[in-house]
């Protein structure tokens, strides 16, 4: 009896499959976690794709001509009345400056897109297109800014001075006379002025034309200290002293107009406006009259 019993329990013990071993054809566990092969092969290769595109402007940059040197405009005379300078930085851009009638300068950054330097300016912000051709720049603006329009264009037909040893020499040989130094002057302020009119029309807000009126002012201030310099260099000591104690006297006459103009609306909103404008028109009568005093640099 014992013994049949024994027989029954291995039986069942081997039939159970208790002990066997494992043949291989077990399926594998399968786990929600991500492979760490899988995420460290798309972490590296998303750096390398950025780098090779980075990699790729840069070379594109590079490739381009360089342009770097300074483009002015001379209006036919010796000196530099607008001025552009591009210099070429190692990744393939450019610092750039603009410098428009001596008045207004912008410094910013060029990249190629293109033919064409898209050139911008953080303060105040200006987008900008620089086209070089032939040793020649023009520069058309596409935001506008104090000094600048949205759609001016401005062009350096003169190349950089550099480059041409010709022209050097055309510009040495070519020394305008005293007055036609004066009459250019006059000239280019016209000329901005006309510009500086449009915006007045187009001005809405009282800022607006506080803006437009200082700017038109400032214009006539530089181009009477502009003229008050080619007198001093042009006159002899005797008529600048004349000339000096009249001026003192115009400025002191200035002022008193431009405080009085202010008073009629002192406190408003349109006061700014008021005493600029004020100021703007006996400055620019002042350049004129300042102008006529060339006649005594031809005394002997």
């Amino acid at each position: 009896m014992k013994k049949i019993f024994l027989a029954l329990l291995l039986s069942a013990f081997f039939l159970s499959g208790c002990g066997t071993k494992d043949d291989g054809n077990s399926l594998p566990v399968v786990t929600n976690q991500p492979s760490r092969n899988t995420s460290n092969t798309e972490q590296m290769e998303e750096p390398e794709q950025m780098e090779n595109t980075e990699q790729t402007e840069v070379t594109k940059q590079a490739e381009k001509e360089d342009v770097s040197g300074i483009y002015t405009d001379k209006q036919g005379t010796t000196d530099v009345y607008s001025q552009l300078t591009l210099a070429l930085q190692l990744d393939g851009t450019y610092t750039a400056e603009i410098s428009v009638y001596r008045v207004s300068e912008l410094e910013g950054t060029a990249v190629w897109e293109g033919d064409v330097l898209r050139f911008t300016s953080e303060d105040p912000y200006v987008l900008a297109d620089i086209s070089v051709t032939g040793g020649m720049a023009e520069v058309v603006f596409i935001t506008g800014a104090v000094g600048f329009q949205t759609g001016d264009v401005y062009s350096f037909p003169d190349g950089a001075p550099d480059e041409s040893a010709a022209g050097q020499a055309g510009d040495a040989a070519f020394q305008p006379n005293f007055s036609d130094e004066i009459a250019t002057e006059i000239s280019y302020a016209e000329e901005q002025e006309k510009e500086i009119e449009k915006k007045q029309e187009e001005a809405i807000t009282q800022l607006e034309m506080n803006l437009t009126a200082a700017e038109m002012y400032q214009l006539w201030d530089n181009t009477l200290n502009i003229v008050w310099g080619l007198l001093e260099a042009n006159l002899n000591e005797a008529d600048m002293e004349v000339l000096r104690k009249e001026e003192r006297e115009w400025i002191a006459f200035k002022d008193a107009e431009v405080q009085a103009a202010g008073q009629e609306c002192e406190g408003g909103s349109i006061q700014p406006s008021v005493e600029a404008t004020t100021a703007a028109d006996l400055t620019k009568a002042r350049v004129y009259e300042l102008a006529e005093y060339e006649v005594l640099a031809a005394r002997p």
